[in-house]
């Protein structure tokens, strides 16, 4: 990789290139590529590529479908936008309308992720692709990270408040979210006629760079110092890489959980609202359909009674989870220490 002179767009493009990669490729390219931004005198950016997260399985497949720039990407973005503008009206009427587009969307959507990800995808990465795409569809912070091009993790949507987004993403040390390359370009990239006008003015200074040349000769020693303690420690990442692996494997398990939970709870919210699409029609026809309107208030409070036990249940699977991100985090704290080690 060419590594750009500022600190911030060889970040860009190495994080770029990192999210490209299948997920078994990850660790290693990422250790590649932070090798070549130390060579380049950008340790910090070094420093942040090494603490980006290994996607999983299902987040590898949502990014290479969101980087081919496949025609269903767009479509999520739009169709979620009419369903967010629909459930904030509380048009009931317009969001029965969208069902069968949404439905639509979501079996394309798989569809196109295992096409992207250059295989077949099991039955329970499907599921997660496709729970990634409903939490995208419900919410649209949810959206810009699915879109990013750069997700570590599946997301879900238990079908009410916001859709939980803590470590989806790769991000920068301020928070930002580091997003896919549109056009080989990043925001604040230069063209190549002011790459051409940086390079002049680089090489006009040559006296201050042969005073300099003491001082980065003491540089690249540190810096063959540094690849070197890295080669030596490389064994002990390898090993955290493995427990931390192993500690997401019991976070996607307590998720798959929660996702079954979850799916009970959202068929009971599905019915509550179909039960209140029920009552809003009856109520146009109080006059005449009163016994309708009863059978009907009656369907929309046993689904709200199936709803709280879901809800009951759904605690119990983020406990789980909450749980099993402990552990995750005390294996990424080890691996932490022993990159920078």
């Amino acid at each position: 990789m060419d590594v750009p002179a500022d600190p911030d767009e060889a970040l860009a493009h190495a994080v770029q290139a990192l999210y490209a990669v299948p997920a078994a490729e990850f660790v290693a390219t990422r250790t590649a590529l932070a090798r070549e931004l130390r060579g380049a005198r950008h340790r910090d950016a070094a420093k942040e590529l090494t603490g980006m997260r290994k996607p999983s399985v299902s987040a590898a497949a949502v990014n290479a479908l969101v980087r081919a720039e496949d025609p269903v990407v767009d479509r999520l973005v739009e169709l979620g936008g009419a369903m967010r503008q629909a459930t904030s009206a509380l048009d009931g009427r317009a969001l029965a309308a969208l069902r069968t587009d949404r439905d639509e969307l979501l079996r394309d959507w798989v569809r196109a992720a295992a096409e992207h990800a250059g295989g077949p995808l099991t039955p329970s990465v499907e599921a997660e692709v496709r729970d990634t795409a409903v939490a995208a569809l419900a919410d649209a912070d949810a959206t810009e990270v699915v879109t990013s091009g750069s997700l570590t993790r599946a997301l879900s949507y238990s079908g009410f408040g916001e859709v939980d987004l803590a470590d989806a993403v790769a991000r920068t040390s301020t928070g930002v979210v580091l997003t896919r390359i549109e056009g080989g370009r990043v925001d604040g990239e230069v063209g190549e006629d002011e790459a051409a006008e940086l390079e002049e003015d680089v090489d006009e200074p040559e006296e201050e760079d042969e005073l300099e040349g003491d001082g980065d000769e003491d540089d690249e020693v540190q810096d063959e110092e540094e690849l070197e303690d890295e080669e030596d420690d490389h064994l002990d990442v390898d090993d955290l890489e493995m427990e931390l692996d192993e500690a997401e494997k019991v976070v996607a398990a307590a998720r798959a959980e929660r996702r079954r939970r979850v799916r009970a709870e959202t068929d009971a919210a599905d019915r509550v609202e179909e039960a209140a699409a029920e009552v809003a029609r009856a109520e146009e026809l109080v006059r005449s359909a009163q016994e309708q309107l009863s059978a009907t208030q009656q369907a929309l409070k046993e689904a709200q009674t199936r709803l709280t036990a879901a809800q009951d249940d759904r605690a119990d699977a983020e406990e789980t989870l909450r749980a099993a991100r402990d552990r995750r985090d005390e294996a990424r704290v080890a691996l932490e220490e022993a990159e920078d080690a």
